[in-house]
């Protein structure tokens, strides 16, 4: 191989690793696609605790919680045709998953964090 061929081929090396990192660096400085990454991931981790403390909640809570979810189900199928009752209904169960863990810490006597 010569010199030539060597520089050419280094460059072309140089210039596949430029076009990788460049992709990479735009995959990260892509706020919005970061924040619905972020969205989605904090949607499952909350599906998934309201589903555990929905459970652990003593029955007169659970039947409160399933009048609740039947009479918000006109809310939500609104909602998956409008993003801003989609945040409401959101912040609604997160409220909601926030008081039955209070009420549940002091039922056990813990303290509140």
């Amino acid at each position: 191989m010569t010199e030539q061929e060597r520089l050419k081929a280094e460059i072309e090396a140089t210039r596949a690793e430029l076009a990788e990192t460049a992709d990479a660096l735009a995959t990260r400085l892509d706020v919005k696609a970061q924040a619905n990454l972020k969205v989605h991931a904090a949607g499952e981790k909350i599906g998934d605790r309201y589903a555990t403390l929905r459970a652990s909640a003593p029955p007169p809570v659970q039947k409160a919680i399933v009048r609740a979810e039947h009479a918000a189900q006109p809310v939500v199928a609104k909602a998956a045709e409008d993003k801003r009752r989609t945040l409401l209904v959101v912040a609604g169960t997160v409220a909601v998953v926030a008081v039955m863990r209070r009420i549940r810490r002091r039922r056990n006597g813990r303290p509140r964090s």
